[in-house]
């Protein structure tokens, strides 16, 4: 049987690797798109084995360089040469002030420039007339990442986050309306918070945050529910352009939802990452 195809990004732990396995015992052919791929092959072995499902494969990928996203869409549409559903789930929350290879901020430049540029060179591989879907990794956070174009670099830490996950939420209102002219529909979900390594800065404050955020947090598993109901539950197959809290909608304010804005990010993005 012709398998229909996933790519999820940061697939080789926590939430990205509970929704490549749960998209694997779904019968999707998986994708494990990852920078470190020798915990990524222990991945595929482990989802392979959980899952009774041998069509899981590794390619790396590291969305913090414009490069190497290059090189993953080529070999991909080389190996695959078509897609059916991207799982934009691979980020950073770094606290020390670093950048990019291509000179961007490392939150934003992550979080954000490489899922635009990874997404839109991705596009042309979804297949028309299939059931066609991305889900894009946000925050709650996103309403404290209000930004100025000429301020991206100057942000630090959990104003870099948070503006990163608001770009992401933007863009995917944009990309939901075009997105759904050629059979591909665009949502946005914030996990919760979700007790993984992206929580921790290696500092002696991590005891602060755990003490502050512990009776919030959810594990891996259930962070995953609502990205697999987005990504492959018959019900979500006509949901476009929407927001998740975990897996309950939420209307995203006009405050937040500003169509010039979304509009001038595409313009600036495109420009920046040569997309």
């Amino acid at each position: 049987m012709r398998k229909n195809i996933a790519v999820v990004t940061g697939a080789n732990r926590g939430l990205g690797r509970e929704v490549a396995l749960a998209l694997a015992k779904a019968g999707f052919s998986v994708v494990l798109a990852c920078r470190n791929t020798i915990e990524a092959e222990k991945a595929r072995q482990a989802i392979r084995r959980e899952s009774g499902n041998e069509d899981v494969d590794v390619m790396r990928l590291d969305i913090s360089s414009r490069n190497s996203i290059v090189e993953f869409c080529d070999g991909f549409g080389k190996r695959f040469g078509r897609l059916n559903v991207l799982i934009n789930n691979a980020g950073v929350a770094l606290n020390t002030r670093e950048k990019t290879v291509d000179g961007m901020e490392m939150n934003i430049g992550t979080n954000y420039f490489g899922t635009f540029q990874l997404t839109t060179r991705m596009l042309p591989f979804f297949e028309k007339g299939a059931d066609n879907r991305i889900v894009n990794l946000t925050s709650d956070i996103y309403k404290i990442g209000r930004f100025s174009f000429d301020k991206l670099n100057r942000y630090h830490w959990v104003k870099s986050y948070s503006v990163s996950k608001y770009m992401i939420l933007l863009f995917t209102l944009e990309l939901a309306e075009s997105g759904s002219k050629c059979g591909i529909n665009v949502n946005a979900i914030h996990p919760g918070i979700v007790n993984t390594s992206i929580m921790y800065t290696q500092k002696w404050y991590d005891v602060i945050i755990w003490l502050l955020l512990s009776p919030f947090f959810v594990d891996a598993k259930t962070g995953a529910e609502g990205i697999i109901y987005l990504a492959c539950s018959g019900a979500a197959k006509e949901i476009n352009g929407k927001y998740f809290r975990g897996t309950a909608m939420t209307a995203v304010s006009r405050r937040y939802n500003n169509a010039r804005l979304r509009k001038e990010l595409m313009v600036y993005s495109a420009r920046i990452s040569g997309e």
